[in-house]
């Protein structure tokens, strides 16, 4: 019996690996600079951040303030993005292969996480001339990621299966991403806030990205109240999109 349970447990990481595998290969198949793109876009922001509000931003370093930012943010634009319709797409290989539905939304976190890791390196070299101190706190954005990754998997998990029933859901989520970005202070200091800054604290996303930006950019470490505030809400979301998913899985296959 313990020989059969790693033989499907084998199966079922070989079987996540090659999907994580496939969907990084069509991304970018065909494409000049491949994986480049992943980069370019949050540098192509950093560039029109940098012209219209440094001068005005009253924060020091502030190219550094937004990149330790904008990596984060686009990590998890793209995997809920590509996440949201990911079941939806596969009906064929759900259908006739009877590959579990959750491997699909999983394989799109898995496949944007590798694009993160890959665009983090580039970064970290250009983090140098902007001055960043190396240090061994730097290693805590290991686990930020990791907490992130969870919390955007089970995002993503809540979307892609009401997406099943309501296709508006892939272009609801489309339209509301951009409000979200400028709800979550990225651009700007969150002391700039004053008469919403209860909204923004309400953005579960804003506190990802605080941890994230007292790592690369404060001096100190980060507190513990902030890791614990990121695992509550990526526990939280985790539990809600796994609990949503497994509770409309059984009806995905009549649903597409």
């Amino acid at each position: 019996m313990q020989s059969i349970n790693k033989i499907h447990k084998v199966q079922n990481i070989t079987r996540i690996y090659a999907l994580s595998r496939r969907n990084v290969i069509l991304r970018y198949k065909n494409s000049l600079i491949g994986f480049f793109w992943g980069f370019i876009k949050p540098l192509l922001y950093l560039l029109i951040f940098i012209v219209i509000f440094s001068d005005n931003s009253g924060i020091a370093n502030y190219p550094l303030f937004v990149t330790s930012g904008l990596i984060l943010w686009f990590f998890f634009s793209n995997a809920t993005s590509q996440s949201v319709g990911s079941v939806v797409s596969s009906a064929g290989l759900i259908k006739s292969l009877n590959i579990p539905s959750y491997y699909f939304p999983l394989s799109e976190i898995l496949s944007e996480l590798f694009n993160l890791l890959l665009t983090l390196a580039v970064f970290l070299v250009i983090m140098q001339w902007f001055g960043i101190v190396n240090s061994a706190k730097m290693l805590l954005i290991v686990p930020c990621i990791i907490l992130f990754t969870v919390f955007s998997l089970g995002l993503s998990l809540f979307l892609c299966s009401i997406n099943v029933f309501f296709k508006d859901i892939g272009i609801i989520w489309g339209t509301i991403q951009p409000a979200l970005f400028f709800l979550t202070p990225i651009a700007y200091p969150e002391n700039q806030i004053r008469r919403y800054k209860a909204i923004v604290e309400y953005n579960p996303i804003y506190y990802f990205l605080k941890l994230g930006r007292s790592i690369f950019y404060d001096p100190a470490a980060p507190p513990v109240h902030a890791w614990v505030n990121c695992l509550i809400i990526a526990v939280s979301m985790y539990a809600l999109g796994h609990f949503v998913f497994y509770r409309l899985k059984n009806q995905f296959i009549s649903a597409i």
